[in-house]
């Protein structure tokens, strides 16, 4: 009869331990490395501009009907989020009017508004030029709370303020395995990501880039815990048989 009790205990005492989530598990940016007041590496991170990307470009000066000829817009809806916006070419070049073709593949944001204002300055003298990304969005996949895809108002953008858009993970997510998927020219390549370790923060892939995908797993307790009605239906069975069996041996 022991030998039941000994089973059901091992049951019960295994569900306990595979339904937690230890908290060295779901605890972000923890101190595995290094010590409070180390300096981490600071990886500075610019954008430089790759072809397919769309870039919002807004010209203006004193002379309104001049600067609405180079301001072309993209779509007639009024909740278009790329306004006004040129496509950058599979060569790297942006046609603007007047000014042609404009090679911006491989310029930060900031050279390419520079260049378009120089290029400018010759039909303008007082044109302002401002140049954002258009196109910035990522999509966050598997078990995060509110997954899908994110449009990201700026273009230096942390792996964190991006979780955060997110929802942050949900509660059985594997914070030390998530894949991040990433095209540049063409090449995508497969990183994986611990955000449990401080370290991140020193990676190239802690800053996002337009169209990063970004799949967070479950952890296998997870699974577990998806089937913790049929196991406890089964520890349930166990037990009403030693019951029977210890009533059995009474009579």
């Amino acid at each position: 009869m022991n030998i039941f009790k000994h089973i059901l205990l091992f049951f019960v005492c295994s569900i306990i331990f595979f339904s937690c989530v230890s908290r060295k598990k779901s605890t972000l940016i923890q101190n595995k490395t290094v010590s409070v007041n180390d300096t981490l590496y600071n990886y500075k991170f610019v954008y430089k501009i790759q072809p397919k990307d769309i870039l919002y470009v807004s010209i203006t000066s004193f002379n309104q009907k001049t600067t609405d000829f180079f301001n072309m817009k993209t779509s007639d809806q009024n909740d278009d989020p790329v306004g006004v916006g040129y496509k950058v070419s599979d060569d790297g070049y942006v046609v603007i009017p007047i000014l042609d073709s404009v090679q911006v593949k491989g310029l930060t944001i900031m050279e390419t508004q520079q260049k378009i204002t120089k290029l400018m300055g010759d039909y303008i003298s007082d044109a302002y030029v401002l140049v954002e990304l258009a196109n910035f969005t990522i999509s966050f996949l598997g078990d995060v709370k509110n997954p899908g895809v994110k449009i990201i108002p700026k273009d230096v953008t942390t792996m964190l303020e991006a979780l955060a858009m997110a929802g942050d993970f949900a509660d059985y997510a594997n914070r030390q395995n998530v894949k991040l998927l990433r095209t540049v020219e063409g090449k995508t390549t497969v990183t994986i990501l611990d955000f449990t370790d401080i370290k991140l923060v020193e990676s190239p892939a802690y800053y996002i880039m337009p169209n990063d995908v970004i799949y967070v797993e479950a952890a296998k307790v997870k699974a577990v815990r998806s089937n913790l009605s049929q196991i406890t239906l089964f520890v349930s069975l166990i037990s009403l048989v030693v019951v029977i069996l210890n009533v059995s041996r009474t009579i």
